[in-house]
């Protein structure tokens, strides 16, 4: 057992409902929050999520909307725009679809997309759009493509979000947050010293989400697809699509992802048209 996780003076009921499904949930195991909180965590024995107690300490976590451990950001959005061309280009959507990245922090993968030619929008009810100024969407809108990376992870009310992502039936939802495999002493994702991640999902879980919104659903440890039961794509379309997300990764691009991008169409960027210049 990781010394993080011995069990400390209790402060938390011992037990709760699960904030997705509603089932009541007796603690799982316990370990410190931001150096010096203990906190519970419960483990939802019918949709499998992995959840905090009611996280009181919101307001320390996210005394930045950012956190200070998430090195990774600007790597990260190069990777999921990688996925996302290729997701939406093997699925026939162009420049003409509406997209939307929920959660999208400061804009930069809006911008990135924007640039490759892509109709991204950005929502962020907590973090400036500095990238991406000007366009701004919300998932109260229907759009075709919906992506939310590194977002279903800070999810306090969990089912509340997700019926707000899938409530205007978008064709497609693309996510990542990492899945765990039952109860991992110590595992990274946690993030413990950041206090931001409460809510951890299981491949059983996403199949509990796709099933109750009406959704087919496919994906690797990193990223979930989630592709509207009806949607009028081609068969073809829809089983590359679920085979590319089931073969990524979340530290890497492949090679043959690589390869489908240099192959695939080039798009006229949007750089100069939402820059409001006009060329000479």
């Amino acid at each position: 057992m990781q010394t993080d996780e011995v069990n400390f003076v209790k402060k938390a009921p011992a037990t709760m409902a699960c904030r997705l499904c509603g089932q009541g949930l007796g603690e799982t195991f316990r370990q410190r929050i931001l150096g010096h909180i203990d906190a519970a965590y419960f483990r939802c024995p019918d949709c499998d999520l992995i959840q905090t107690e009611p996280p009181f300490w919101l307001s320390e976590a996210y005394s930045t909307a950012m956190s200070t451990a998430d090195a990774g950001a600007i790597r990260r959005n190069q990777l999921t725009a990688d996925l996302t061309s290729g997701v939406a280009w093997v699925l026939g959507l162009g420049p003409k679809a509406k997209c939307l990245d929920d959660g999208g922090g400061h804009g930069v993968f809006v911008r990135m997309m924007r640039d490759r030619g892509w109709d991204f929008r950005l929502c962020d009810r907590y973090a400036e759009n500095i990238f991406a100024r000007g366009f701004d969407g919300s998932v109260d809108e229907h759009f075709d493509l919906v992506t939310a990376f590194e977002v279903f992870e800070h999810f306090v009310d969990v089912s509340g979000e997700i019926e707000r992502i899938f409530a205007p039936r978008p064709e497609v939802v693309l996510i990542s947050t990492q899945l765990h495999r039952g109860h991992q002493p110590g595992w990274w994702y946690y993030m413990p010293e950041s206090g931001q991640h409460v809510a951890f999902y299981s491949e059983k879980t996403m199949r509990h989400i796709a099933w109750q919104h009406g959704y087919d659903v496919a994906g690797s440890r990193a990223y979930t697809l989630f592709i509207r039961r009806g949607a009028d794509f081609a068969g073809w379309r829809k089983a590359a699509a679920q085979w590319m997300v089931r073969r990524s990764r979340g530290d890497r691009n492949h090679g043959w992802l690589k390869t489908l991008l240099r192959a695939g169409p080039r798009f006229e960027s949007r750089i100069i048209a939402d820059s409001g210049i006009t060329p000479p």
